[in-house]
């Protein structure tokens, strides 16, 4: 059987994982929080949400236990780690790769560079997850709040970065499919830096305030940042060369319109929104994401990998990027304690955009 490990067992390596090994794959998972492998150990790692209840028995081991691998080689390494940790996940894992073996990112941000600087381009494959909605509730407990997808809503889209269609890719999308929908694309880049936008429109400003995913939506002034904030990273990724898809299924262009205060796009862009949200459960609804808990709780995030990447990358294109400028810096004045996560914090960035 082809051995999968995953290198990060919280919220997406762990739902992914766990699903993977009850479909019935061959799965280690990897981790460094030793409560969490204990329980998983000891009872099995406990899978609850949108898609039913389960407990599944899976291989656990902690970071100083992974030179077990070596009696075992690596045929698909997932990293679910944070974007910051990337470089010594792949170090970590890249002496018990197969001969065939290669690793795949499942992270905020983009990484695939990162990884290929450590195994090599060709032992480097990427996965884009389409708004997938998992988060740990204790120890050895993972759940989705996100319904899943359908034919018409891949959630795992899986493709080699010269953009060509391998059978690895193929092989890989159909395993993923015991997850949820999955497909192979030819557009790796384009669909990653649309999920960096998706991203990086909510997430900056969950944790420059620390309030709820619903919160944001339902003011305002949060709101129609987020507007703005779509607007300028869909810019930066058009001016690379990127193809970008919509954004919570809403036509690219529609945001930037919508950012310039046009009122028709304004109501097709803020209904997006509200269906986006009604996708969520009413867990999902009051969660603030990877970069709003880890601001509330005082840890690094990954705003350097997300607004702030479009942020460097925009200054580069030479396109404005005031939010995401903002938010970065806001978020790093949070992450060196000098501010907490406050509604007030985002409000010199805010200019409302209302329907013309």
């Amino acid at each position: 059987m082809t051995h999968i490990v995953v290198i990060g067992a919280g919220a997406v390596g762990g739902y992914v994982g766990g699903q993977l090994a009850r479909a019935g794959e061959d799965v280690t998972i990897v981790d460094p929080w030793p409560e969490h492998i204990e329980q998983i150990r000891k009872n099995g790692l406990h899978l609850s949400g949108t898609q039913g209840d389960c407990t599944v028995r899976v291989n656990a081991l902690n970071v100083c236990d992974v030179q077990e691998l070596i009696t075992k080689p690596v045929d698909i390494a997932i990293v679910c780690t944070k974007a910051f940790d990337t470089a010594w996940a792949v170090t970590l894992v890249k002496q018990y790769l197969s001969a065939s073996g290669y690793v795949v990112s499942m992270q905020n941000g983009i990484n695939e560079d990162c990884v290929a600087a450590v195994v090599g381009w060709n032992k480097t494959v990427g996965c884009v997850l389409n708004t997938i909605g998992v988060g740990v509730v204790e120890p050895g407990h993972v759940t989705r709040y996100r319904m899943p997808g359908d034919a018409k809503h891949a959630v795992f889209l899986v493709g080699e970065t010269h953009g060509l269609v391998t059978s690895r890719v193929k092989n890989l999308a159909r395993c993923l499919e015991a997850v949820d929908s999955s497909t192979v694309t030819t557009n790796l880049w384009g669909e990653r830096w649309t999920k960096l936008v998706t991203n990086a429109m909510q997430m900056g400003i969950l944790g420059a305030t620390g309030l709820t995913k619903q919160e944001v939506n339902a003011w305002d002034m949060s709101r129609n940042l987020m507007v703005r904030a779509a607007a300028e990273g869909i810019s930066v990724g058009r001016a690379l060369g990127y193809e970008i898809g919509p954004i919570v299924k809403v036509p690219p262009e529609l945001w930037v319109s919508a950012a310039s205060g046009d009122g028709d796009s304004v109501r097709i862009v803020e209904a997006g929104l509200t269906a986006y949200l009604n996708r969520l459960t009413d867990t999902g609804r009051r969660e603030r994401d990877s970069m709003g808990r880890d601001a509330v709780a005082g840890r690094r995030t990954e705003v350097d990998f997300i607004n702030g990447l479009i942020a460097v990358r925009g200054e580069e294109a030479r396109v404005p990027v005031p939010v995401h400028r903002g938010l970065t810096s806001i978020i790093r004045r949070i992450e060196r304690r000098e501010l907490t996560p406050d509604r007030d914090n985002i409000l010199p960035l805010c200019r409302p955009v209302s329907p013309s």
